[in-house]
């Protein structure tokens, strides 16, 4: 009972929607692009289901969003709810004989090097929608494996095999150390690895499996972490940021362009090479699936694939 002796509300589920949103995106601006509502819309719902709960569940900093211990204690049973209620949206569409939605899950760099062309190249097989969620590779990994996506695009480790997932390779690629124009690393070709762990550097999240591939590859050599000057949320971010304090930033070479007016320098004896891969459940997909599968593969070995 709530202290006006009334019994509280259940949750909406558009509430709970936005909440596990936030929560898998690590931020509201991105929840928001993924609901296609605007932020204050998003925070609204958020701000509700809140006050319903009685208590935070989210916090907020720059960085994004992460889950408080009742947001934790509250994520399990609402990611089942909302995934049970899409697919029960998606049985609906079937019985009603719609298209059926391919729910596809991928990672930032791939939405924004990959996606594109694949899209246009499915939409000559298939008229079936699609619906992006755009997110870590960590993420996008646990989406196929439980069921939530019928297609994920992810960075992987060169070896790594993506347990609960039929895994196919894409695309190879490599992270790669950026610097400003101004940087005086821009007029060489090289630099040992003792001035790059011993130089700030702007980096990706943690959570970044850019940042995931350099950590590895700097342990399997025996070094310690690189010196983080920043942490950002986003490669287009970094490029800011690098320019900004006119620092090195670590990169996909899939994200580089002239444009960005970075130079890139290699490391002595070190390569952070990873690749993506195209994964789906290990059940099988529909027909439509298998579409957005093929474009991407058509895609990648087509002109502008790296």
């Amino acid at each position: 009972m709530t202290p006006s002796g009334r019994t509280p509300r259940n949750p909406q589920l558009d509430e709970l929607r936005a909440f596990c949103a936030a929560v898998d995106l690590g931020g509201i601006g991105r929840a928001a692009q993924r609901l296609h509502l605007s932020q204050p819309a998003v925070s609204k719902r958020l701000k509700s289901l809140e006050g319903l709960v009685g208590t935070p569940l989210l916090e907020r900093s720059a960085h994004g969003v992460t889950m408080t211990d009742a947001g934790e204690r509250l994520y399990t049973h609402a990611r089942r709810l909302v995934s049970d209620m899409e697919e029960l949206t998606g049985r609906l569409n079937q019985i009603r004989g719609t298209n059926e939605t391919v729910h596809l899950a991928i990672s930032h760099t791939a939405a924004e090097f990959l996606m594109s062309r694949a899209l246009v190249l499915m939409r000559r097989q298939t008229s079936a929608p699609v619906e992006v969620l755009i997110a870590n590779s960590r993420v996008v990994k646990q989406m196929v494996r439980s069921g939530q996506a019928d297609v994920g695009v992810a960075a992987c480790m060169l070896e790594e095999s993506v347990t609960g997932a039929a895994q196919l390779a894409l695309v190879d690629d490599e992270i790669a150390i950026a610097v400003p124009l101004a940087h005086p690393w821009s007029r060489r070709s090289s630099l040992t690895p003792d001035e790059l762990l011993s130089t700030p550097i702007v980096l990706r999240d943690p959570g970044a499996h850019t940042r995931q591939v350099i950590d590895a590859v700097l342990a399997e050599h025996g070094l310690g972490a690189l010196h983080a000057a920043s942490e950002v949320g986003s490669t287009q971010a970094a490029k800011d940021e690098a320019h900004e304090l006119c620092l090195p930033t670590a990169l996909s070479r899939l994200a580089l362009s002239p444009a960005d007016r970075l130079e890139i320098v290699s490391v002595d004896g070190l390569r952070f090479l990873r690749r993506f891969c195209i994964l789906r459940p290990l059940d099988g997909i529909s027909a439509s699936s298998a579409h957005l599968v093929d474009a991407f593969k058509q895609g990648a070995a087509g002109p502008g694939a790296a």
